[in-house]
Parts: C-alpha cells; sequence; structure tokens
C-alpha cells in the first residue's frame, strides 16, 4: 500500500509523491483553509499539511479530518515539501519537512481510547495497561524495549552461530520432578490422574544432548515456574541456555565473556573490558553481604569475629560514613523496619543499630553485642579502660564521630543470598544518594563471577540440619573436595558459577556431574532422596552410565538482560505480553475456569474445601467414578 515509512523521509524526498499509512495522533484546525495532522508509524513521524489553494477537493477532506479520533488508521498520498524556516522543528528527524496532502482515506475509524499511550504524566495504574496491553505497546518506550530486544536476540544467535553452537528445541511437556521450584502441572487424557509439567529449564534434556554426543547447544529456551511473583519475575520467562562437552568452568565462562561483549557492543556500543573479575561466595556474603553484590561502590561490611569467640555464629559489622548526620529518624524507619523482620525471619539472630560520637556510641543496652562484649571482659574495666577498649574496636572498622553503625550477629550454618548487612547496605545506598552524599555511575557495568558456593546448604539453623542441593543436585563437586563428600559434606564447594552486574544476578551455570555412581551416591545418601525420587531420576543416572562426556553449562535470563539494556525497572516492560503481578493475563482474561465437562473429560473433580474458604481444591481422579458429571 505505502511507498515509504515516516522514517524514511528527509529533505532528499522534496517535491517527491509519496503514499504513508499510518496513525493519526493529534490534529490542529488552524483555519477555515488550513489543517495540520501529526501522522506516526511504527518508524517515525510526519506533518501533513492540508491546504485549500494547493488541494484538490479540500472541503471534503476538511471535514474527514475533522471527524479523526486520535489513533485512527489513514492512507494519505500528496507530495514531501519544505516546511518554512519559521516552522521547522530540529527535535524531529521529519522536522525539516511535511507532507503536502492530495488524497486521504481512512483505513480504520479509532472509538475514543481508554487512555492515550503518548502523554506520559497521564498514563493510568499498570492494570488497566495490561488491560489494553496492544495500546500500551503503541508507547514509543515499549516499542523502543520490544525491537531492542529483538536485536539483542539477533546478535545472541549470531554469536552463537559463529562459534560452533547448534540451536535445538527441546520439549514443553515434560514430567515433574522434585528439584526446583513449584511446577505448572498439564493434565492428560492418556491416563487419567497423570501430567506432564511445564519445564522449569532445559537442564535434564540439555545434559541429555550432551551424552547423544552434541558438543554445543544452545537455545532461547521460554521456562515456566510456579511461584511467588516479583518485580523481576515473570511465571513464565525466557532464558539463554547452552551446554558444552569437554570444558572447564573457564572455557564456559570466556564464551559468555564474548557474547556479553558482543551484546553490549553491538546495542550499547559500549567495549566491555575481560576476563571479568572473579570472586568468592565466602567473599561475596562477608563483604557485601550478598552472593551478587554491586561493587560500584564501597560500604563494604566488616568482620568482628573477636566480639563473639563462638565458632557457630558469625558477627559483622557495616558502618554508614556519616550516617548519623546525613539520615533523619524519618529515615531511619525502613532500617529498623528491615532489622526487625529479619529477626523475626531468623535471618539475623541480633542486629543493632548505634550512632558514633565522640563519646563512643549510643544505644549501648546491656542486651547489645557491644554491651555484652565490653562486660565479658577477664578483666574488670573501669570507665575510661571500657571506652578505651570501645575506641579500639571502632577504629579498627574505622568508624568516627558522626557515622552510623550496624552490628548484626548470625549462625554460620544459614547460607543467605543476602544477610541483614547485605540488605542494610543497600538500603543505605539508596537512602545516601537521595542526599547526594553517594554517587553510583549509571554507565559503569561492573561485571563479577561469584564462585565456589557451598555444594549443600543445610535447611535448618544447626550443625545437623539436612541438606539440601544449593542450586541443583546435578553440579559437580570441586575435584579436590570429592574425598569430602563421604566424611564432610557440608564442607563441599561446587564448580558453580553465578554471573553478576551491578548488583543484578544474570544467570547462573556449573560443571556438571558426569559420574553416574557419584550422582547416585548423592542423591541417595547426601540428600537422602526417597527410592521413588531417586527413581525418578533414573533415565538421567542411566544416560551419564553410557558414555556421557564431562559436562558443564550455564542460562542467562534474557528479560533481565534486556531490562538493563533498556534501563527498564520492570520486566513487564521488556516482555510484550506479561502477566500481571499475580500472574494473570489481564487482556485475554487468563487462567479462566474450566468448565464441568473439560473437568470431566481429563479426569479432574474441583471440590470446594470443607473449611468454608472460597478458593477450591483441584483432585486429580484416577478412578472413572470419581469424576464430575
Amino acid at each position: 500500500m505505502r511507498t515509504h515509512t515516516c522514517g524514511d523521509l528527509n529533505s532528499g524526498h522534496v517535491d517527491q509523491k509519496v503514499r504513508l499509512c499510518g496513525w493519526v495522533k493529534n490534529i490542529r484546525v488552524l483555519s477555515e483553509t488550513l489543517v495540520f495532522v501529526h501522522l506516526r508509524d511504527a518508524y517515525g513521524s510526519m506533518q501533513l499539511l492540508a491546504e485549500q489553494s494547493r488541494m484538490p477537493q479540500f472541503a471534503e477532506h476538511r471535514r474527514v479530518l475533522e471527524l479523526l479520533n486520535p489513533d485512527t488508521l489513514v492512507d494519505v498520498c500528496g507530495t514531501v515539501v519544505r516546511r518554512p524556516e519559521n516552522m521547522t522543528n530540529d527535535g524531529e528527524k521529519t522536522g525539516q519537512i511535511e507532507l503536502l496532502v492530495d488524497q486521504i482515506q481512512v483505513l480504520n475509524h479509532a472509538e475514543p481510547l481508554p487512555f492515550s499511550p503518548y502523554i506520559k504524566g497521564k498514563l493510568p495504574n499498570e492494570e488497566v495497561r495490561l488491560a489494553h496491553r496492544y495500546l500500551d505497546l503503541r508507547r514509543p518506550e515499549l516499542q523502543h524495549n520490544i525491537r531492542l530486544r529483538s536485536k539483542t536476540t539477533s546478535a545472541i544467535r549470531q554469536f552463537m552461530d559463529d562459534n560452533g553452537f547448534v540451536d535445538i528445541e527441546t520439549p514443553m511437556l515434560f514430567k515433574s520432578t522434585p528439584e526446583g521450584a513449584r511446577e505448572f502441572l498439564v493434565p492428560t487424557r492418556v491416563d487419567p490422574g497423570t501430567c506432564y509439567a511445564l519445564p522449569q529449564s532445559p537442564q535434564q534434556f540439555k545434559q541429555m544432548l550432551m551424552a547423544a554426543g552434541f558438543d554445543r547447544y544452545y537455545q532461547i529456551a521460554r521456562c515456566f515456574r510456579d511461584e511467588d511473583l516479583r518485580a523481576d519475575r515473570q511465571p513464565e520467562f525466557t532464558q539463554i541456555d547452552l551446554e558444552m562437552s569437554f570444558v572447564t568452568k573457564e572455557d564456559i565462562q570466556s564464551v559468555i565473556e564474548r557474547l556479553i561483549q558482543r551484546v553490549w557492543k553491538t546495542i550499547k556500543q559500549v567495549d566491555i573490558q575481560v576476563p571479568f573479575p572473579r570472586m568468592s561466595f565466602a567473599e561475596a556474603t562477608s563483604k557485601y553481604g550478598s552472593d551478587k553484590p554491586d561493587t560500584r561502590f564501597g560500604l563494604e561490611i566488616t568482620q568482628l569475629s573477636d566480639l563473639i569467640p563462638d565458632e557457630h555464629t558469625v558477627v559483622e559489622a557495616l558502618v554508614i560514613p556519616d550516617g548519623a548526620e546525613l539520615l533523619t529518624t524519618r529515615d531511619l524507619v525502613p532500617f529498623n523496619d528491615l532489622v526487625g523482620n529479619n529477626q523475626k525471619n531468623k535471618e539475623s539472630k541480633l542486629t543493632t543499630i548505634h550512632k558514633v560520637n565522640s563519646q563512643g556510641v549510643t544505644g549501648l543496652s546491656k542486651s547489645t553485642l557491644i554491651s555484652r562484649w565490653l562486660a565479658g571482659s577477664s578483666d574488670v574495666l573501669d570507665q575510661q579502660q571500657r571506652q578505651a577498649k570501645l575506641s579500639s574496636l571502632l577504629n579498627s572498622i574505622s568508624a568516627k564521630s558522626g557515622d552510623l553503625l550496624f552490628v548484626s550477629e548470625r549462625s554460620i550454618y544459614v547460607t543467605p543470598a543476602n544477610t541483614t548487612l547485605g540488605r542494610v547496605r543497600s538500603l543505605a545506598a539508596k537512602a545516601l544518594q537521595e542526599k547526594n552524599a553517594l554517587t553510583i555511575p549509571s554507565d559503569k557495568y561492573n561485571f563479577l563471577w561469584v564462585e565456589d558456593f557451598p555444594l549443600f546448604t543445610r535447611e535448618s539453623d544447626d550443625a545437623h540440619g539436612k541438606l539440601s542441593a544449593t542450586h541443583h543436585p546435578f553440579t559437580a563437586p570441586v575435584e579436590g573436595d570429592l574425598p569430602l563428600l563421604n566424611t564432610d559434606p557440608a564442607k563441599v564447594h561446587g564448580q558453580h558459577y553465578d554471573i553478576v552486574l551491578n548488583g543484578v544476578e544474570l544467570g547462573g551455570g556449573s560443571i556438571r556431574v558426569h559420574d553416574p555412581a557419584v550422582q547416585s551416591y548423592i542423591f541417595k545418601n547426601i540428600l537422602e532422596h526417597s527410592p521413588s525420587v531417586q527413581d525418578s531420576f533414573s533415565h538421567l543416572v542411566t544416560a551419564l552410565g553410557h558414555g556421557c562426556p564431562p559436562h558443564g553449562g550455564i542460562a542467562l535470563g534474557l528479560d533481565r538482560l534486556v531490562a538493563i539494556l533498556t534501563d527498564s525497572t520492570s520486566l513487564r516492560d521488556v516482555i510484550a505480553f506479561p502477566k500481571s503481578a499475580n500472574g494473570r493475563d489481564l487482556f485475554m482474561h487468563a487462567p479462566s475456569v474450566a468448565t464441568k465437562e473439560q473437568l470431566a473429560e481429563y479426569g479432574i473433580c474441583v471440590a470446594t474445601p470443607k473449611n468454608g474458604s472460597r478458593k477450591p481444591s483441584t483432585i486429580l481422579a484416577t478412578d472413572p467414578a470419581h469424576h464430575e458429571k
């Protein structure tokens, strides 16, 4: 239909006849003889000029223009002309030209819109926008994000192809397995009472591909997890998934570093330096209080092992420079709430907040760690000696008058992704930025590998708590720690690695167990899986025993990667049709209620709970007598 798009045209097209199709953005009727229309399409915008002296059948076309609603689709023919010098717009690509209209035809008249997607300050709440997602996607910001996502995916595919990877699709209908998050189940009519499960990741399939002899696999994979949602989570998401045979973790890390280089150069024209720094999990959690630390700023945590000589306890401190002077009582409310919630959730045993002054610190009640430390000395100390001992402690952590001091005590048997002081550190950085006391460059990209995770984690806060896999049960132990699997598995480190950028985990991977005996031992003796659970992994163990090579891989979150590249605060801004905060599709009205006939066909009976709750429970029935008729 059209000869050009709005984004095609420039001063070189002056005096040319063109045909454009697009949406009417706004109309300005300046007089009985002059009308301006702002036309836009997916590639740009163009000003249309309808003028009586130069347009055949002007009166008829003027009536059409006056009745147009915003976002009505029109087909326009005309001649490209230069704008008068005093009417140019340097802020637009087509600001030097306009289209002198000869003919205009309405392709599809738009009814009044529920909201305008072009006025930033007047956008409705997210639920309204998600319910009319096709309108929300007309916003220039979302158009930019989705197009950049496509460009990012293209760059990734090109890189993988250049490096000998094979793009292989894996099944969407999998089986339920006990590892990982809660799954979405898909009932089947083949055998009433049985279900497929949507894959949380292609983990087992890609390991099978290594056993099959595909040296380098990758996939832009769709994954599903039925878990509680947050700003950075969706029930269905996309990951860049890859696996390689006959490799070390350094080989895989090198591939990912070069991939990141390619993407950042293609999308942002930024050169990323490699190799990325490496940091152990122990250093990340002890120094930054997080397994995904933001290293663009300081505020490092200090370990205070001398405060409580207890091998089962970690004591640490965080100093906020000038925090006592910068942060008001109102500013400290979120900090107090965070500390209180973490103690209630047993993420920390006790965390106290002190203001440092010339006399020492405030808030030294008898229960605080510092008071117990001072009182627990074997020597009887007078006030002057106590003051000197306290001053020595403050000097050791570089705390000065006017600073804010957090002291926290936590169990050594909890393997925290974020410690209490790690969360305080992030909150403090935000508060200091708001006070213009801390600058964190937004264009600084601190990539980081976090390694040497514990292979297993205690499920309870004691030395004898049951062990679970820190990541997943297929991660290989560090070779030097293999003897510890039999004697002290809690001390075994895994060959796992996370890639982190500015406090955000982009992805994670590991070298896998390829020895069937080791894999079976982990399932049975360390994780203490029941025979039925072990049987659910029998296909994997069998494949490992049929000549499976040493292998490893990684998965990067594509949604999160694109959110960073577009500076988006929500994953919903980089996904064309995302779910709402409570996991619903407000446009398609999904999930929807199944009919009795549909449920009966799949052998499902829905019963109202006896406690009177409105939320029904679902029963998969294997006996046809239990099917709802």
